[in-house]
């Protein structure tokens, strides 16, 4: 039977204000970032040892790495090639400048949902570049110390500063429509539309850091997308204009982060009532995800064997996702807002400009409705894979789950090696270990393109392009050493 949530009693102290009200900096602001960044580049010095780096292009017009996606995770991925001696490399992105991620378009958490603690290892191990000293630096230390959460527009701010003082290489504006392997040029070809006009890039390495939404696309029940017509029904990755629906009826589906987020906003923009259905018995409240927060678990969960990494994803998976207690508090304390649980969508319509709905066993009207139902993990729907998808190795060809515990869209997820990279369904495209995939498809590895396990997927990736590097160039680097001749007395 369908349950209708109460309002239920808030933690003591608790405020929503204190997640959306964001400080000015401070007046001399600029001038402390420009102290910080003059530290950070004397730590860069100090520790730039060795300093020499062996250029691995033979062909200058061969990137040795195209990184897809100009988010945290491929900026940082960058940064952490330029540390492991590997410069060539290039970041694209089909937004324009400023826009690479969610955080200025469809992310519309107020912070982000981790602890503030929790960033990725951008840093790299250098201190100064860490968020809390940028954070510090600009709207004093007394700020940090007070917040639990680190303000989405202010992680948006620190990634844009991250990439300028390190002046990392970032192509936006690029849209990659297709890659094949090229075998005479032993290199990837991307086919681009670069500000409207077709391109061509080569590189020997591919890098995807698209993120959740870039795995497949968007999941829409298919009820909605039979029953509706487009005009009054979202997805939380669509562009919503939530000041028109002020005074409106609106029908948030699903209770993951996402769904609760959107609910929210629409309330803050002035919607008449929101209805959040979920067809779980029960709102999920247990967060594994803060579990799993230790050293063996990030760093070793991919050297499990895949009946493990199964058994864990599949517990996931069944648990379901949840929004953070903060996002939840903060929804569920507007007056505007009921919690529906054990209501599945069964009945869809849209009569006389309005949906008419059967939830469960509730009956509810509405002038629009946002699903905030997740993503698909389909690399056959990711346009930039087209050509390669055929030859990439997905998990029912690896394991076969014990009776029970099948799962027909985990056994579609690409089955990754160790450092992250595609498995080939034959020798012959061997060509696509060179490909390291940093989406949500990873999650049967345990990279979830959460920041929680960026720290300790990147060094694999960026160690294991270094290592075929240099076996690739064993020979050149031998000529090199048997050439060297400079006496020390």
């Amino acid at each position: 039977m369908t349950n209708t949530h109460p309002l239920p009693t808030l933690p003591t102290g608790f405020s929503a204000e204190d997640f959306w009200v964001l400080p000015a900096p401070l007046p001399d602001a600029e001038e402390r970032l420009h102290r910080l960044t003059e530290a950070i580049y004397t730590d860069l010095d100090i520790l730039n040892y060795p300093a020499k780096t062996w250029d691995y292009s033979r062909d200058h017009a061969v990137l040795e790495v195209a990184i897809l996606g100009g988010g945290h995770c491929g900026k940082s991925a960058a940064f952490g090639l330029r540390r492991h001696g590997i410069e060539r490399v290039r970041i694209f992105d089909r937004a324009p400048v400023g826009y690479e991620g969610p955080w200025r378009s469809h992310a519309r958490n107020a912070t982000l949902r981790t602890p503030k603690q929790v960033t990725g290892g951008l840093e790299w191990g250098i201190a100064n570049l860490h968020f809390s000293r940028w954070c510090s630096a600009r709207y004093g230390e007394a700020y940090w110390q007070r917040i639990h959460y680190i303000p989405r527009l202010f992680w948006a701010d620190y990634l844009d500063w991250y990439a300028k003082i390190l002046d990392l290489p970032i192509q936006n504006d690029t849209n990659i429509q297709d890659i094949t392997w090229n075998q005479a040029e032993q290199c990837f070809w991307l086919e681009a539309i670069y500000q409207g006009r077709p391109e061509r890039y080569k590189a020997r390495f591919l890098v995807f850091a698209t993120g959740m939404e870039c795995a497949g696309g968007k999941k829409l029940p298919p009820i909605v997308s039979e029953s509706l017509p487009e005009h009054c029904y979202y997805h939380t990755m669509d562009s919503i204009d939530f000041p028109a629906f002020a005074g409106k009826r609106i029908v948030v589906v699903g209770g993951g982060a996402s769904a609760f987020d959107n609910a929210l906003l629409m309330l803050k923009a002035g919607a008449k009532s929101v209805d959040i259905v979920v067809r779980r018995k029960s709102l999920t409240n247990l967060n594994r995800i803060r579990w799993s927060e230790w050293n063996g678990y990030h760093r070793h969960y991919i050297d499990l064997p895949d009946q493990m990494k199964w058994a864990y994803s599949l517990a996931e998976f069944r648990l379901g996702q949840l929004p953070p207690a903060h996002t939840y508090y903060q929804a569920i304390a507007q007056p505007g807002l009921t919690l529906h649980t054990d209501a599945p969508i069964e009945k869809l319509g849209y009569f006389d400009h309005e949906i008419v709905g059967t939830y469960g066993d509730a009956a509810l009207r509405h002038d629009a409705m946002i699903c905030g139902t997740g993503f698909v993990t389909d690399l056959d729907r990711q346009l930039e894979l087209r050509s390669l998808a055929p030859y990439i190795s997905r998990w029912q060809a690896h394991f076969t789950p014990p009776p029970g515990e099948e799962h027909a869209e985990m056994s579609q997820y690409p089955y990754l090696g160790k450092s992250l990279e595609f498995t080939p369904t034959s020798a012959e495209h061997d060509y696509l270990k060179r490909c390291y995939y940093l989406s949500g498809g990873a999650f049967l590895s345990g990279f979830r393109a959460y920041l929680s396990g960026l720290q300790f997927a990147l060094p694999r990736v960026a160690y294991d392009i270094g290592r075929q590097l240099f076996i690739e160039h064993q020979g050149d680097i031998w000529d090199s050493f048997n050439a060297y001749d400079t006496k020390e007395y």
